[in-house]
């Protein structure tokens, strides 16, 4: 038996955190077991740790605040070897002695009888590791196969202020309808397996693996990317990545490309879902997971546009009522024109969700990415970015060059065509010259000046002296540009 219930000694674990303020004073949020076995609402940025055993089906959870004065614990199982409450009850004592031997118990201990069941409540002190004393007080139900156990504890002298949080915190919870089933008469029947018989399948390109039950259906997106679902397509467990583009860069339409501004995962989903046609009317319970961002931000996003968070909800699928839980995930670029969703999803009928919750868990966990292959594409990115660039500064170097061998080609060029305008414009009024010269008997001989053939006599016809016998008339530009070489 004491195997069987070894869950209750995750209650003494280890020790935590601190309170002083009123359940008015503080802000609350909604925290979904990671094994999908309860919801509760706790105070803002407490903490939690939970444990969790499919066969017999037994699961604890402790939460505290981050300061580390006082806790509230619960384990909760049903199981054949609960069918002595007194045995239970010494267990925990006994589990509760070996953890703190300067466990003090009080005087008197209450009990109640609840039909087949016992109710125990009893309240001590202990020390911890530290030498500081703790008070607390210890609610143990078992007998009919159920067993429970809830606690409540703080530093020596501070239960009573913490006590109004910490039982609200209890006062909160609400358990998975698919963990334990009933009788007609109410006692707890033996709980069925929590486990399903799953197929191990991996993903294309060594990419990873995941199990899914032998008949379900399977979409290998590549990357990592799959989605499964059952043979009639009502339950689905998916890992996709979608792009989009932001309106002001959308410049040509790229078929499956999403048009959006930047948004969080959920809203992410919702519009994803909505344009795809594959859902409307959602209704989100969003958990930011600021922890993770900071993962990302330190491994790969940097400083640019990121959020995390999980998600459950409800939408309406064919007219169908569905529930989703969802890790997601949204980042962009600096500069606002693409950005990127990805989640990890489990949809299914709303009716029977609670019911497959804990196949749905399982098919979650068992995904996993083969960290050398995610590796081996991030390092090929970057390779392939460095590359870019470099093919990038190449192409700049070489039209550069060229546009500096073109521009001075035309430099040249307009040189030379500048000259040719300026020798047909000098021919042109040497010419002109050539006639008014001629007519008073002049003409034109070289550099230093005029000439007449006989010479002091002076022809009256142009051009008809020694001097001017066998010239070649310059009118072309090739020939212009040959004599000023």
């Amino acid at each position: 038996m004491m195997k069987q219930i070894w869950l209750l000694g995750f209650v003494a674990g280890a020790l935590t955190s601190g309170a002083g303020q009123t359940t008015n004073s503080m802000r609350w949020e909604n925290y979904i077991s990671k094994h999908c076995t309860f919801t509760l609402m706790k105070p803002a940025g407490w903490n939690v740790e939970e444990a969790f055993q499919a066969e017999p089906t037994l699961w604890a959870f402790s939460i505290m605040p981050p300061d580390g004065h006082c806790r509230v614990s619960m384990a909760h199982g049903a199981n054949a070897a609960a069918q002595s409450p007194l045995a239970v009850a010494q267990y925990i004592v006994e589990d509760l002695r070996k953890r703190f031997p300067t466990l003090q118990l009080a005087q008197i201990m209450r009990t109640k009888e609840a039909g087949k069941k016992t109710i125990f409540l009893f309240d001590g002190t202990y020390s911890d590791e530290r030498n500081r004393k703790w008070q607390f007080s210890d609610l143990v139900t078992a007998g009919d196969g159920l067993l429970m156990n809830q606690r409540i504890e703080a530093l020596d002298g501070q239960l009573k202020q913490a006590a109004p949080v910490l039982l609200q915190t209890l006062a909160n919870l609400r358990v998975a309808k698919n963990v334990f089933s009933f009788d007609e008469s109410g006692r707890a029947a033996q709980p069925q397996p929590a486990s399903v018989s799953l197929t191990p399948r991996q993903l294309a390109g060594g990419w990873g693996r995941y199990a899914a039950p032998a008949d379900w259906q399977h979409a290998d997106l590549g990357k990592g990317q799959v989605i499964a679902c059952d043979p009639a397509q009502q339950v689905f467990f998916v890992v996709a990545t979608a792009d989009a583009v932001t309106p002001k860069y959308n410049l040509v339409h790229v078929p499956g490309v999403l048009v959006s501004n930047f948004l969080k995962p959920h809203q992410a989903m919702a519009f994803a879902c909505t344009q795809r046609g594959h859902g409307t009317d959602f209704r989100f319970d969003v958990k930011e997971r600021e922890d993770l961002v900071q993962i990302m931000r330190a491994g790969v996003t940097g400083d640019r546009p990121c959020s995390v968070a999980d998600f459950s909800y409800t939408f309406n699928r064919k007219g169908v009522a569905y529930k989703g839980v969802s890790l997601g995930y949204s980042v962009g670029n600096n500069m606002d024109s693409t950005w990127v969703f990805g989640h990890m999803t489990v949809w299914a009928p709303a009716a029977q969700f609670d019911a497959l919750t804990p196949m749905l868990g399982q098919i979650a966990a068992s995904y996993e990415l083969n960290g050398e292959k995610v590796g081996e594409y991030i390092a090929a990115g970057i390779r392939r970015y460095q590359a870019g660039i470099a093919a990038l500064s190449r192409t700049i170097a070489r039209n550069s060059e060229q546009m500096r061998r073109e521009n001075y080609q035309l430099f040249m060029e307009r040189g030379r065509v500048q000259e040719y305008t300026s020798y047909l414009t000098t021919r042109m009024i040497m010419a002109e010259w050539d006639y008014l010269a001629g007519a008073y008997g002049y003409m034109r001989g070289d550099a230093s000046g005029l000439y007449t053939a006989g010479g002091n006599w002076i022809s009256s016809e142009p051009c008809s002296g020694n001097l001017t016998r066998g010239m070649q008339e310059v009118n072309s530009r090739p020939l212009c540009e040959a004599i000023r070489r």
